[in-house]
């Protein structure tokens, strides 16, 4: 499956996705908790960067509503009703998200291990969030606030644990050019392209990033410059 991901707030949301799709696939309730948290941070974030850019905002991320306010009030726009609909639901996963972010001593274990029903509400709930405030301001919806499948590690829900591989090409990456930057891993001997990304991309850096995203132990890990090898490296991944 390839995604063409082709901008900030695509980015984070497919991040969403794939935590939600990680909190379903795991067996273990403390990475589900863990999962689930990725989860509902991430789609925050992507709601948070929309409303940021839809609104010539800055500073949401604290006192939220009332800066929301605000914003609408600047641009001459009518304010929304916290207390009904999708903008109380909305407020509801902000509640959820302040509490993970915030870890206080009193929080409960149980708190942290949280159900799949959370990540599957916040995702809901912030897609709509997301075209409410594009549809305040008389924007279009982006075609991505509807991508709602990511495969995980093991490719859909019953598929008998088999692997899936996803390769993201970034905006402005011809996969023909014989410049693009092509990043890879080798798992159980068999080569992997997971990126691809403009020519001149910093291929060190994303070599980094591969390496603290992956959560499979692989042997190899390569970047290309067009079909001609430039680095090949063993990682030290558990």
């Amino acid at each position: 499956m390839i995604k063409v991901i082709d901008s900030i707030q695509y980015h984070v949301w497919s991040d969403a996705l794939h935590a939600r799709e990680l909190a379903r696939q795991t067996q273990n309730e403390w990475d589900r908790g863990a999962y689930v948290r990725w989860a509902i941070q991430t789609a925050w974030s992507a709601f948070e960067n929309v409303c940021t850019d839809t609104l010539k905002a800055s500073g949401l991320g604290m006192r939220f509503k009332e800066r929301f306010d605000e914003a609408v009030d600047a641009l001459g726009l009518q304010r929304v009703n916290w207390g009904q609909g999708i903008w109380q639901q909305v407020l509801g996963v902000y509640t959820t998200r302040k509490t993970f972010a915030h870890v206080v001593p009193t929080i409960s274990h149980q708190t942290l291990l949280s159900s799949i029903s959370d990540a599957e509400n916040a995702i809901s709930v912030i897609r709509d969030g997301i075209k409410a405030v594009l549809d305040l301001a008389g924007h279009p919806h982006p075609a991505w606030v509807n991508d709602d499948n990511d495969r995980g590690w093991y490719g859909p829900r019953g598929a008998g644990g088999s692997m899936a591989f996803m390769t993201v090409v970034r905006a402005g990456a011809d996969e023909n050019d014989d410049q693009v930057i092509r990043i890879a891993y080798v798992l159980k001997g068999k080569e992997h392209i997971c990126e691809i990304s403009p020519p001149g991309a910093n291929y060190r850096a994303l070599l980094d990033q591969l390496i603290t995203n992956l959560n499979v132990p692989v042997e190899k890990i390569r970047a290309y410059r067009g079909q001609k090898m430039i680095v090949e490296e063993s990682p030290n991944i558990r």
